[in-house]
């Protein structure tokens, strides 16, 4: 990659990214909300309506989150700090992912909001383990309401019968699909990067022996790490234009054009065999 191409790139991109996501989303119509407001919940128009708005939520914040992990690359990997930026890229790849299956699978959203109810629960149930005064710092009434939404969300998570045990076992994830599955059901190129975007950063985010093999030269530890530093920001770029591709064609913005711009300007630099990202 040639750093001065980087830099002269970047503005464009910048600014490309601003206009992706410092907007106001849409809100349905008036007449659409009131429209639906006069069907039973479990109608499939309003159920339809319910995947729509928070999919289209769900696809933008993602977005803006990735390219918010995209500047803190760059940050990092402006640095010499290959390995830090190379975990950041592990974060990136999965909202990325995640991205575009719901915008592709919009009633999935619900299993993905689900799953928050579990998450706090969680923590809350590790943080009274080493602190039980914590009960005494909230009103009654917001705990039970923390503790009925995680019942309800964990009555809804899929469960699957243990073939060694033959009892019903809970999936631990929003999805029983696995993050290489999604990405290749949703783009064939997204599974391509699986592996150095997803499985290595993992190793460098994880106490794993491979995270220290890859720290150390010989005997001695690499306190600066360019050459990763490096491939961080090449698939970070290519992570960042699919993020473009993705809020264009799902939103409709009309940025088509200026986005194949920065994708050969993105080949120009990385090359044609570098996984042009379209």
């Amino acid at each position: 990659m040639d750093n001065h191409a980087f830099v002269l790139e970047y503005p464009h991109l910048i600014a490309l990214l601003h206009k992706t996501f410092i907007r106001a989303l849409a809100q349905p119509s008036v007449e659409e909300i009131e429209r639906i407001e006069q069907l039973p919940e479990s109608d499939p128009a309003v159920v339809e309506f319910d995947n729509k708005v928070w999919a289209d939520r769900v696809v933008f914040y993602l977005g803006r989150i990735a390219a918010d992990d995209f500047s803190a690359i760059l940050l990092l990997a402006s640095n010499g700090y290959g390995f830090g930026a190379l975990k950041i890229l592990r974060g990136m790849y999965e909202r990325v992912v995640t991205a575009a299956f719901i915008s592709k699978n919009p009633a999935e959203v619900r299993h993905f909001f689900n799953d928050s109810a579990i998450k706090r629960q969680g923590i809350w149930k590790r943080s009274l383990e080493w602190m039980p005064e914590l009960r005494e710092r909230y009103p009654a009434e917001q705990i039970a309401k923390l503790e009925q939404s995680y019942r309800q969300a964990l009555g809804k998570r899929a469960e699957t019968i243990c073939k060694k045990c033959g009892h019903p076992k809970t999936q631990e994830a929003w999805t029983p699909r696995d993050l290489e599955t999604m990405a290749k059901q949703t783009d064939a190129n997204l599974g391509c990067l699986y592996a150095s975007c997803y499985l290595e950063p993992t190793c460098h985010v994880h106490a794993t022996s491979f995270g220290i093999e890859r720290r150390l030269n010989g005997h001695n530890y690499r306190d600066s790490s360019e050459a990763e530093a490096k491939q961080a920001v090449h698939l970070s770029h290519n992570l960042v234009l699919r993020v473009l591709w993705l809020q264009d064609a799902y939103f409709r913005l009309g940025l088509e054009g200026e986005i194949e711009a920065r994708a050969k300007a993105f080949i120009g630099m990385y090359g044609q065999g570098a996984g042009a990202p379209r």
